[in-house]
């Protein structure tokens, strides 16, 4: 996967920023790229020092959900940053506006930020240390256990 590390200048598209290191957005990715290039989206990795410049993080800061800075400048988070990225696909872009409307919007928040909080132990690959995975599996079985 090639990754444009300094853009020359902001093009008329948008930009997706991405979490390099994590495996369900690079897979994602990897699966989507050609149909939104297509529509002038590039990626970029949230770990790209033009990207943090840009998006005012400091070394190492990594926000909690994927950013998209669209066109106009405006930066966008998550699950609204897909549902504009559907929305300009033509066949995506009934479910672009579904993810955005009142009542199924929470859902579709609760659903990115569980996938997101998850996303380094999804897809077969775990990259949390052993021993923080015993304490999560540990804690789950205890609270379940002493539940009255």
């Amino acid at each position: 996967m090639t990754e444009k590390n300094v853009p020359v200048s902001m093009p008329s598209g948008a930009w997706a920023f991405y979490d390099h290191r994590c495996p369900v957005c690079r897979a994602t990715i990897g699966r989507w790229r050609r149909v939104f290039e297509a529509r002038h989206i590039e990626f970029a990795a949230l770990q790209s020092p033009w990207v943090r410049e840009r998006l005012g993080l400091a070394v190492g800061e990594l926000p909690g959900e994927m950013k998209l800075l669209t066109p106009d400048g405006r930066i966008l988070g998550g699950p609204v940053a897909i549902a504009w990225m559907c929305r300009r696909v033509a066949w995506l872009w009934p479910l672009g506006v579904l993810m955005v409307t009142p009542g199924l919007h929470a859902m579709t928040r609760w659903v990115y930020q569980w996938v997101a909080r998850n996303r380094y132990c999804l897809g077969d690959v775990c990259s949390l240390p052993p021993l923080e995975l015993t304490r999560r599996r540990h804690l789950a079985a205890t609270t379940f256990l002493e539940t009255p």
